[in-house]
């Protein structure tokens, strides 16, 4: 299983989704404007590993509910 992060500096946080997740696939892999960027892991421990190092508040999406576990 991989992982996906969005790094969001407008509204300032970095969010860790499971790849494929349909919140991902809603907005096409893009955000409008430009505001954010998507970036994929091979595993959950880099993607929590680079969401920590972009010193930006960390969020787990709700939909996919992404784990170290899965």
């Amino acid at each position: 299983m991989s992982f996906v992060t969005y790094e969001n500096r407008f509204e300032p946080h970095v969010t860790i989704h499971v790849d494929g997740c349909n919140q991902i696939a809603k907005r096409g892999g893009e955000h409008a404007y430009g505001q954010g960027k998507y970036e994929n892991h091979a595993t959950y421990g880099e993607a929590a590993e680079y969401a920590t190092n972009t010193g930006l508040p960390i969020r787990y999406c709700s939909f996919c509910k992404p784990s170290h576990a899965s």
